[in-house]
C-alpha cells in the first residue's frame, strides 16, 4: 500500500503541474487570439487540475487501515472521488455547451482567431499525450480507477485539442469564424459524454457491483477443481478499492468431520486466489450435499451467470 500511495501521489503531482501549465497557456492564448475553442480547451485542462487535486486529497484516505467504523478500510473513497470527478467534468462541459450555443446564435459579427491559437494547440496536443500515457501506465500499474479515469479524461483532451486544431485550420482556410464556435460546441458534448461514462463506472463499485463479471466463471471453475467441493452457489463479489471481496456457498459430503470440511474450504480459498487476481478477502460457507434452499434473492451460480 505504501508503494501504491507513493506512485499515486507522484503521478497526481505531475498531472497537477502539467495541466496547470497547459491550462494557463491555452486560456491566455484563447483570450488573446479570440478563439472560443482554445479557451474551452483551456477550461477543460483546468478541470484536470481540479481532478488531480481531488486524487491528491483522496490518496491518503484510501491508505488508512481498517477500523471499527470501516471494517474493510476506506479504499472505496477512490470511487467516491471518481464520482465527484465526473460531476466536475460534466459541469465544465455544460458551461462550455451554453457558451458555445450563445456564441453561435449571437448576431454580433465574429472576428477570425489569430495564428497563435494554432501553435498553442500543437503544444497542448504533445503535452497532453505525454501526460495521458503516463497516467494510464501508472494507473494500470497500481490498478487505480482514479488514475485510469484521469488518464481517459486526458486522452479525451488530446482528441479535443486535435479537433480544435482542425477547426482552427478550417476557420482560417474558409474564413468562417463560426466554425470555431461549432468546434467548441462539439468539444462540450464529448466532455459531457466522458463525464457520464466515468460516473457509471464509479457507481458500479459503489453499488457493490463489479465491472468484470467473468470473475464468477473463474470462481466456479476454481471450486470445481477442488476434490470434495461441489455446487458453488450464492456467489457474491464486490470491490474494495482495486481488490475483490468474495463470499460464496459450497457443498461437501455431510458425513465428513468438521476438520475435513474446513480443510476443503481452505483449499477452495487457495484455488480462488490462484484464479482471481487481487483478492481482498474470501468467505466460504460449507453446507451438506443436497441441502434444500429457499429461493435465493441474491448471488450468482451456474444458471444465472451473465443475467442482468
Amino acid at each position: 500500500m505504501s508503494d501504491r500511495k507513493k506512485i499515486m501521489l507522484r503521478t497526481s503531482w505531475i498531472s497537477v503541474l502539467g495541466n496547470a501549465f497547459l491550462s494557463l497557456l491555452k486560456i491566455v492564448a484563447g483570450v488573446i487570439s479570440n478563439s472560443l475553442a482554445v479557451l474551452s480547451d483551456g477550461l477543460d485542462s483546468a478541470s484536470d487540475v481540479v481532478t488531480s487535486l481531488i486524487i491528491l486529497i483522496t490518496t491518503p484516505i484510501i491508505s488508512r487501515p481498517p477500523n471499527s467504523r470501516f471494517a474493510y478500510g476506506q479504499e472505496r473513497a477512490e470511487h467516491v472521488a471518481s464520482t465527484i470527478l465526473s460531476f466536475t467534468i460534466f459541469f465544465m462541459g455544460g458551461q462550455m455547451f451554453i457558451t458555445s450555443i450563445r456564441k453561435i446564435i449571437s448576431p454580433e459579427k465574429a472576428a477570425l482567431p489569430s495564428t497563435i491559437a494554432i501553435w498553442v494547440t500543437v503544444v497542448s496536443i504533445a503535452g497532453k499525450l505525454l501526460l495521458a500515457l503516463y497516467q494510464f501506465r501508472q494507473g494500470k500499474k497500481v490498478e487505480s480507477s482514479m488514475l485510469i479515469a484521469n488518464a481517459v479524461n486526458m486522452r479525451n483532451d488530446v482528441i479535443i485539442s486535435v479537433s480544435v486544431l482542425l477547426g482552427l485550420v478550417f476557420t482560417f482556410v474558409l474564413r468562417m469564424p463560426v466554425l470555431d464556435s461549432i468546434v467548441a460546441l462539439l468539444i462540450s458534448l464529448y466532455i459531457i459524454y466522458s463525464a457520464i461514462g466515468i460516473f457509471k463506472d464509479a457507481n458500479i463499485v459503489l453499488m457493490d457491483g463489479i465491472s468484470d463479471t467473468s470473475i464468477y466463471e473463474k470462481i466456479i471453475k476454481a471450486v470445481e477443481s477442488v476434490s470434495g467441493a461441489s455446487n458453488p452457489h450464492r456467489i457474491r463479489s464486490s470491490q474494495v478499492g482495486n481488490l475483490y471481496n468474495i463470499v460464496l456457498d459450497i457443498e461437501t459430503n455431510g458425513s465428513i468431520p468438521l476438520a475435513e470440511a474446513h480443510r476443503i474450504a481452505q483449499e477452495v480459498e487457495e484455488s480462488i486466489k490462484k484464479s482471481v487476481e487481487n483478492v481482498y478477502d474470501i468467505v466460504v460457507h460449507v453446507e451438506p450435499e443436497g441441502t434444500t434452499h429457499c429461493e435465493e434473492k441474491y448471488g450468482v451460480n451456474k444458471d444465472n451467470i451473465g443475467v442482468r
